[in-house]
């Protein structure tokens, strides 16, 4: 448990991707974590969300902004964010459920 509002966690796992730190990037994400919509099939767990990433954050070209963000009660966080790989931008919403300062649950809607 921690102090951090779900905003702070958010941000927190922003700039762990764009420092391209795996293990600071992990280690904002609950054991049992569930991502959606990176990849065919869910991440589910740690495992799973270190191996997807790791290849991914050894790109130096890999970046994330988030443009706009909101956090509703104490848990949700709605992010609309740019993620630039090789020159190509895609817009992303992200939706983030935060309990008690790790990410449980992640879901990015790509344009």
């Amino acid at each position: 448990m921690t102090d951090r509002t779900a905003l702070d966690t958010v941000r927190a796992q922003l700039d762990a991707f764009n420092a391209h730190d795996l293990d600071a990037f992990v280690a904002t994400y609950a054991e049992t974590a569930v991502i959606t919509g990176v990849a065919p099939e869910p991440l589910i767990g740690s495992a799973a969300i270190r191996a997807f990433y790791e290849p991914r954050l050894q790109s130096p070209e890999l970046s994330c902004v988030i443009e706009t963000s909101v956090q509703f009660g104490t848990r949700w966080v709605v992010a609309q964010e740019k993620v630039v790989n090789a020159d190509v931008s895609t817009e992303t919403i992200a939706t983030f459920d935060v309990v008690g300062g790790l990410i449980a649950r992640a879901s990015m809607l790509k344009a």
